[in-house]
């Protein structure tokens, strides 16, 4: 393997009172440093490089200057670490070095490294002359700006030149880094959401033409900072893939430098298998990132911790990957990746609830803004927009309010989320928080208020200011608006007639919307809608900074479908603080029909408020699970829901008719084969012929029919069970479809199976006896370990078909790829 391009580095050391200055290579150099600390492991050849003798002058050698803060180690024994605190760049550019020729194994070199821009190959004649001696199989380019200029680019973009026959364009990979990208004027958002990220990336990447050759690259690798990837291949009709960290996101690559040179390296072990080296790029990026420069045993100064690095490495498998579709964001539509990663958001739900939204949402996009966890994506574009505004206002230094709107319907979280944010600023700064109710704010309320805020900003203190029901303040002549208005907008206070500066402080103003109704609602009158009118929110909107808009547990609109995803989060939280004793292993102990009832009944009354009220109502003291029996009564529940509604999800979950039809036939049809196949004598097939269970479908009794429907309807139960679900399309990882169950997965369901029917059974008021459907008598209504190993094995079989039976309606079961 040959390589070429270096540029070299200062580092400044602070050591106390002292400071040393050391010089380290970097960009090609560390790659080949790092990849012959491989060799071992991944069996690899690495050529040095002819570089020039340092020199005590830094203009010859340098192209950035990089300030160290010396970490010192616990026990003498250990070394010392250090972490960057400054970057400064020189404006040196990297200088050509060329591995010597004599040093390439006889056989030719199977991989090309390049690092750097058009700009650092003023004599480029050294490099064309050395790509076309060595004629390798593979190029990998880690392009700088300028992109996409110069004559080695000219020569390499369509591939490597080989020995025989035309280049191969699939053998060359290009690695870039979005700033990069942004510094050429595309046009890419940061820290918003990947799916954001993507969507720009799709759309705007062809905007400057001059950057047509990278659009077509075959292999186009884009580093987002260290956390996320998009492998992009121009030259075939296939989606981007995004790799990205499911729980960060893309973050200033400040703290440390050689991260692209790492990741060079580790891509360059694996290519051309783009998924294998990516995770390998990633390892090795992340393992320079956490580390640091430690200190080198030879000269006891900073040093790239190389063998640290490359160390028995191994892909990053804690990256999500989902392929881009670009087609449908070309054509205007909006990308999620929760679909893409996910099945039945009301599956998602459930487990989130009884396993955790660790375990549940493992591969998807998640942010955490203080003890907030936000799924949907557009609430995290809006939060994380707020959080960066709250920073960069604060970070300034500026003296006037930061205020920020916190807006939902009753029962959204509002509460909730300011708490959030305020935990978040409070990760940066000290901070003092506030809480007032505006609807019985006075004027003396206010100034005692603004006085606080300036008290603290005295004492170095950030006030998080929180006003609940502050839509009362926005009622026509109300005296403490323009108050109000004031000191958002000029950051100054009245007090006894003197002016006064309130100083730096955050305002959260928290204010109830109606909530959107499901049904159709009727004209409303002119009274009402000159009502409507009278609150006017154009005096708050005017001088906020961000707004966040709240859904809150209630379903918004039929195509609201994270509503269940949203309020299992709520549950989870809730059950966890009020009755952690429900929580064992990580698993909370619900009933299905329980939580059934509590995620998919469409509203509550007050929303959060309401959910609150029915888990502080339930009798949950002392119990081992939260079952039906421990709910308050109806009439308890119709103070916060539909009564009426609740129970009837209580009572029995049930699938979509059509489907539930289907299915109810498809287990019948089995059901009557393996009776067919247990009358092996004369007599047992002279006594099917009586059985009234073995007629036609449409021949069947009302009855019977309905116990096999809710057969059907238990189905997703046992599903759920052994971590399974159904989804009717076609999917791919993280998910794994389940053509059939395991051994053990048919034990665990087919207890399940006879336990469902013998409580069908009982509750139909069925008794001991003879098998005799008119006289409602079985033998079968005992426990599965007192059953015949022949009707053990009739039960075995109607779960075993499940799958066959789904794929007939056009379902498949899956299984969540278990996060490593």
């Amino acid at each position: 393997m040959t390589q070429t391009d270096d540029s070299s580095t200062s580092e400044s050391v602070d050591k106390g009172e002292l400071a040393a200055l050391v010089i380290r290579t970097g960009s090609a150099h560390l790659v080949a440093q790092l990849l012959a600390a491989a060799s071992p492991q991944w069996n690899v050849q690495v050529p040095s490089l002819k570089l020039q003798q340092p020199s005590s002058c830094l203009k010859h050698n340098a192209s950035a200057i990089v300030d160290l803060t010396c970490n010192r180690p616990p026990s003498k024994e250990d070394l010392a670490t250090f972490h960057v605190t400054h970057i400064r760049h020189i404006g040196k550019q990297p200088v050509w070095h060329s591995p010597p020729i004599e040093a390439i194994p006889s056989s030719g070199a199977s991989t090309v490294i390049i690092t750097g821009s058009g700009d650092a190959f003023h004599d480029v004649e050294p490099a064309l002359d050395l790509i076309q001696r060595v004629k390798a199989k593979y190029i990998i380019h880690h392009m700088t700006r300028p992109l996409a200029t110069g004559r080695l680019w000219d020569i390499i973009r369509n591939g490597p030149l080989v020995s025989s026959g035309p280049p191969d364009p699939d053998h060359l990979a290009v690695i870039i880094d979005a700033d990069d990208l942004r510094a050429e004027g595309i046009a890419l958002s940061r820290s918003l959401s990947w799916e954001a990220t993507a969507e720009d990336f799709i759309r705007n990447l062809g905007s400057n033409g001059r950057l047509d050759t990278l659009v077509t690259c075959p292999n186009l690798i884009v580093r987002f900072g260290n956390e996320g990837i998009i492998h992009h291949r121009g030259r075939d009709a296939v989606d981007p893939r995004l790799y990205f960290p499911p729980r960060e996101m893309e973050k200033p690559n400040n703290e440390m430098i050689g991260l692209g040179s790492a990741f060079t390296a580790g891509f360059s072990l694996a290519f051309p298998d783009c998924d294998t080296a990516i995770r390998l790029g990633m390892a090795a990026t992340q393992r320079l990132s956490r580390q640091g420069f430690s200190t080198d045993p030879d000269d006891q100064c900073p040093n790239y911790p190389v063998n640290a690095i490359m160390d028995q490495i191994s892909p990053e498998q804690g990256l999500s990957a989902v392929n881009v579709p670009s087609t449908r964001i070309s054509a205007g539509d909006n990308f999620f990746i929760f679909d893409t990663l996910t099945g039945d958001p009301s599956e998602v739900a459930r487990q989130i609830v009884t396993h955790g939204p660790d375990r549940a949402l493992a591969r998807c996009p998640v942010r955490k803004f203080g003890k907030l966890l936000s799924v949907d994506r557009f609430e995290q574009e809006s939060l994380g927009s707020i959080v960066d505004t709250m920073h960069e206002r604060l970070e300034s230094g500026n003296v006037t309010p930061t205020c920020i709107g916190v807006h939902g319907p009753i029962g959204s979280g509002k509460k909730y989320v300011a708490a959030s944010l305020s935990e978040t600023v409070s990760e940066r700064w000290p901070v003092g928080r506030l809480a007032y109710n505006a609807r019985v704010m006075r004027l003396e309320d206010l100034t005692n208020v603004c006085n606080t805020i300036r008290d603290n900003a005295a004492e170095n203190f950030l006030t998080v200011v929180s006003l609940e029901n502050f839509e009362a303040l926005l009622e026509p002549d109300n005296v403490l608006l323009d108050e109000f208005t004031a000191v958002m907008r000029y950051g100054t206070f009245r007090d006894g007639g003197h002016e006064r500066s309130l100083g730096r402080c955050l305002l959260l103003f928290l204010v109830n919307q109606k909530a959107p109704r499901l049904e159709s609602t009727p004209t409303p009158t002119k009274a009402e809608f000159q009502l409507g009118r009278a609150v006017d929110h154009s005096a708050l909107l005017d001088n906020l900074h961000g707004v966040v808009n709240l859904s809150g547990p209630n379903q918004t609109g039929p195509q609201d479908k994270l509503f269940a995803v949203r309020r299992a989060l709520m549950l989870r939280q809730l059950l966890k603080e009020r009755h952690p004793h429900l929580d064992v292993n990580g698993k909370m102990k619900i009933d299905d029909a329980v939580l059934h009832a509590l995620l998919f009944v469409p509203s509550f009354k007050h929303g959060l408020r309401s959910l609150e009220k029915i888990i502080s109502t339930s009798r949950l003291s002392g119990r081992a699970k939260f079952d039906i029996s421990a709910l308050p009564p109806e009439e308890q529940i119709q103070l916060h829901c539909e009564g009426r509604t609740f129970m009837a999800f209580l009572r029995s979950p049930k699938l979509p008719p059509v489907l539930r039809e289907r299915l109810a036939e498809g287990l019948f049809e089995t059901y009557k084969k393996q009776r067919e196949l247990m009358a092996d004598t004369d007599e047992k097939k002279k006594a099917l012929l009586s059985d009234r269970a073995m007629v036609d479908w449409d021949e069947l009794s009302g009855e019977l029919k309905e116990s096999t429907r809710a057969q059907a309807d238990d189905i997703p139960r046992k599903l759920r069970t052994v971590n399974c679900f159904m989804l009717n399309e076609e999917r791919s990882d993280p998910l794994i479809h389940i053509p059939e169950f395991s051994s053990e997965d048919l034990d665990v369901l087919s207890e399940m199976e006879h336990e469902r029917f013998n409580a069908e059974r009982l509750q139909r008021q069925w008794r001991m006896g003879p098998r005799n459907s008119k006289q409602r008598t079985t033998p079968f209504l005992v426990p599965w370990r007192d059953l015949t190993q022949e009707w053990k094995d009739v039960d075995r079989v109607m779960v075993e078909c499940v799958p066959r039976v789904l794929a007939t309606a056009g379902y498949r079961i899956y299984r969540m790829k278990e996060s490593d």
